[in-house]
Formats: C-alpha cells, structure tokens, sequence
C-alpha cells in the first residue's frame, strides 16, 4: 500500500478532507475558541480596523456570515478555506520549483511535522491563517514572474501583498526581507526594476492605504496598537540594559518550530534513507537567510522577551520547499504513499480529539457553554444593551444572539458606534472598582476558570 503513487487527485482529496474536518470539529465545542469569538463580536459591523489586528480576514468572516448565517459553520469554514488553500497553493510552488513530481508533494505533506500547523492553525488560528496563505501566496507569485512578467502575474503580486498588510502585520517582515534581496540579487532586481511593477504598486496601496489612514487618523489609534505589540513581546517586562537573550528566545522559537522535522531527517540520514543535495545561492536561498537575518535583529533590536511560534510559522512556512529541495530521498513514492496516511491520521486525531477530551472530562475551556449567561441576559434584561467583559464572552453571546448587537468593554474602538440602546447592563468579571452602584445580579463560578461575574446597570 505504501508503494502505491500518489497523484494530484490524492493531495486535493487531503485538502478537502482537512476542510471538511475543520467543519467538523467545531460542532464538538459548547463554546467558540478565542480566535472564534473575536470574530463573531467583530463580525457586527465593517470598520477599517479591529482590535490590534487589520480588517481583512473580518471582512471576509462578515461575509461568510451573510452566506451561512452567525453560527460555527460560518467561522469553521472560513477556516477551512484558508487552510486547504495554503496546502494547494504550496503544492504549486512546489511543483515550480521541484520538477519531481512525487518528491515536490513532499513539501505539503512535510506540514503534518509542523506542530503548530497541524494543531493551532487546523483548530483555531484565524488571522495567522490569512498570513499563511498570503506569504505562501506572495512567493508563489515572485517564482511565476521570474519567468513572466505579465500584467496580470504583476495584477496578482500586488493583491497578494495588499492582503498580506491587510491580513497580520507580521507582513512587514516579508517585505523587509524582499526588498532587502532584491538589493543583491539579479533575479527580483528584474522583477522590481520593471515598468509594471507600478501595477502591483498600485492595486497594494488601494488596498492599503484606507487602513493606514483609519490607522493614523485623528483617533489616534496606532497609540493603542503600539501598547499592544509591546506587551505581546514582551516589551515592557523587558529590564533596562542590552541584551543577547532575544537571540536565544529566538532560535528556541525555530527549534520548537522544526523539531519534529529535524528529528526526522536526522534518522532518515542516519540510516541512509536520505542524503542532503548541494544547492544553489538562488533568491529563494537568499529570502531565507535574509528573513532570520531581519527577524533575529528585529527581536534584539527591541529586547522583545517572548517569542510564538505561530507568529513564525507564516514567515517560514514556504521554506518546507526549500528544505525539500535540499534533501533526497531513497524511495520516494514510498515515503510520499506513508506521508499522505500519517498526514489523514494526524487530522483524525485532531478531529476527535476535543470529545475525547470531553468524555475523560479533561479541562477544556470550550466545553463550558454560554447558555446560563445568555438566559440571564435574556429573561432578566432583555430591553437593556448588553456589555460583556471581554470579546470572548461578548462573541460567545452573539452566537446564541445572533440578531443582537452586543458590546465588549475592551474593545477600544467602540467610540465611533451607536449604540443600541439608552440602557445598559455591563458584566463585569470580579466586583468591579469602577461602578459606583451596587451589583443587581451575579453569577458565581462560571466556566473552567470558575469566574465570578457581577452585573451593573447604567
């Protein structure tokens, strides 16, 4: 079974196997995830920003909501769009640049040793996801205008790179790490020194550009965006004076990233199933030495003291090619035969895995449903507009109140909307230090971390 070859038929059925699993997975959960949550409350309305993040992947969540209604359909399946698409979309790379057409199959299937791939971008990653697919998109996209440069090829980098900025801002990297190749390398020089690059100038800034603006307007909100990076990197625990640990963070954020990949090919060498090739200093080699160059001076450079793996999987997730190309393999079909079972194993398993966590009663936040604060909401302040504590409680309501408009107290910008109505009941988590008033209802004990919800009229 395992010499058996496996065609293109076969990597399409993977892709659709693993959307309908994403699909699939969601109806096991009582509650939505985080990523989830933030888009069901942010899913209300279309703005020109949300929270820390760009506004693209909302928008097409808004639009996904018209199509399939507010509910775990329309947010699992957007999911899964953007995860199969990144699977097909890397085969094509793949097959552009490894003219063997088992072993460029080989990249794709590598993902399944990709820890954070297979688990958080398959179970609950969103915008990280729309930045997967749009880096895997956007170095798809410079392999075909190296060999032509049309209009649309160009037509084509341009609205990759402008959803690439509207996806994560995590982009900038990518396009630091371009621009800094194309200064010594003959290939993208050919790509960016050509009159029709001003059509991918073009499309990116129309897309952009109205963000950037919301961004820097009046309202000032790249202030709270900068408290916000800092925070998630670890900025402002950082002590005063310079530091290498950065560094280190950094490189355990690769190894935690590749280990099982790496453990790999070490046995595979060791026992003479693989061998690795000469390669040659390309400008996909230079896009990859030049991106841990920029990444790794990026965290030194602002001392930052946490580093995710998910936010380096989008940046280096096209380089399972590059990796693929570096290595030959004893049999090919074989391995590619044994790939693609273990891959359909590894998407099994997270498909069970969450009622299975549920049966052995292994704690799980998306197993404590939103059902008794809904009820409350419901029987006892039905004419008021709810405030919940944060957008997981608040995207967690509206998915059991879809035609309501429900509102979260940390999202900063609120200020522009009107609200619903002149009454408000806001739920606090703990007693809150701000009301002046005396809570009129409470919940004790509520969800996995046992919170104590107090309710404030105003």
């Amino acid at each position: 079974m395992f010499g058996k070859k496996v065609s293109l038929d076969k990597i399409a059925i993977l892709a659709i196997f693993s959307f309908l699993a994403i699909t699939l997975i969601t109806f096991f959960k009582s509650a939505l995830e985080l990523e989830d949550a933030e888009q069901a409350y942010y899913s209300q309305w279309l703005r020109w920003g949300y929270d820390d993040q760009p506004p693209l992947y909302t928008w097409i969540q808004y639009g996904f909501n018209n199509i399939f209604g507010v509910g775990k359909l329309a947010f699992s399946s957007l999911r899964g769009v953007l995860f199969t698409g990144t699977l097909l979309l890397l085969y094509k790379f793949s097959g552009l640049r490894i003219k063997d057409a088992d072993k460029s199959k080989l990249a794709v299937l590598a993902l399944v040793l990709v820890p954070v791939y297979i688990d958080f971008t398959f179970r609950r990653l969103s915008h990280t996801s729309l930045l997967c697919f749009s880096v895997v998109a956007s170095y798809y996209c410079i392999q075909v205008l190296i060999a032509r440069k049309s209009i649309i090829n160009y037509l084509l980098f341009g609205l990759f790179v402008g959803m690439g900025m509207m996806s994560k801002y995590n982009y900038i990297f990518f396009l630091v790490t371009f621009a800094l190749v194309v200064l010594w390398d003959k290939e993208l020089r050919a790509i960016v020194f050509n009159p029709k690059i001003l059509i991918s100038v073009f499309v990116s800034a129309l897309i952009v550009v109205p963000h950037i603006y919301w961004l820097l307007g009046p309202d000032e909100f790249q202030t709270f965006l900068a408290s916000s990076v800092e925070e998630k990197i670890g900025i402002k625990d950082a002590k005063l004076g310079f530091s290498f640990l950065p560094i280190l963070i950094y490189l355990k954020g690769l190894l935690v990233l590749l280990f099982p990949v790496l453990v790999v090919l070490c046995l595979g060498y060791f026992s003479k199933y693989v061998s690795f090739n000469k390669l040659k200093f390309n400008w996909f080699v230079k896009m990859f030495f030049a991106q841990l160059m920029v990444l790794g001076l990026f965290f030194l450079i602002f001392q930052s003291k946490k580093i995710e793996t998910r936010w380096l999987l989008p940046l280096f997730i096209p380089f399972v090619i590059l990796l693929t190309e570096s290595v030959s393999f004893k049999n090919v079909q074989k391995l590619v035969a044994l790939g693609y079972w273990v891959f359909i194993c590894a998407i099994v398993i997270q498909t069970i895995r969450t009622p299975i966590e549920k049966v052995f009663n292994i704690p799980s936040s998306v197993h404590f449903g939103f059902e008794p604060i809904s009820q409350k909401l419901h029987q006892s302040y039905d004419d008021y507009q709810w405030v919940l504590p944060n957008v997981t409680y608040a995207g967690n309501i509206r998915l059991l109140h879809p035609d309501s408009i429900i509102l979260s107290a940390d999202d900063y910008s609120l200020t522009g909307l009107e609200l619903q109505y002149e009454r408000t009941v806001e739920i606090t988590i703990g007693p809150s230090v701000v009301k002046q008033a005396s809570p009129v209802d409470s919940l004790i004990g509520f969800g996995k971390e046992k919170e104590n919800l107090y309710f404030y009229i105003d």
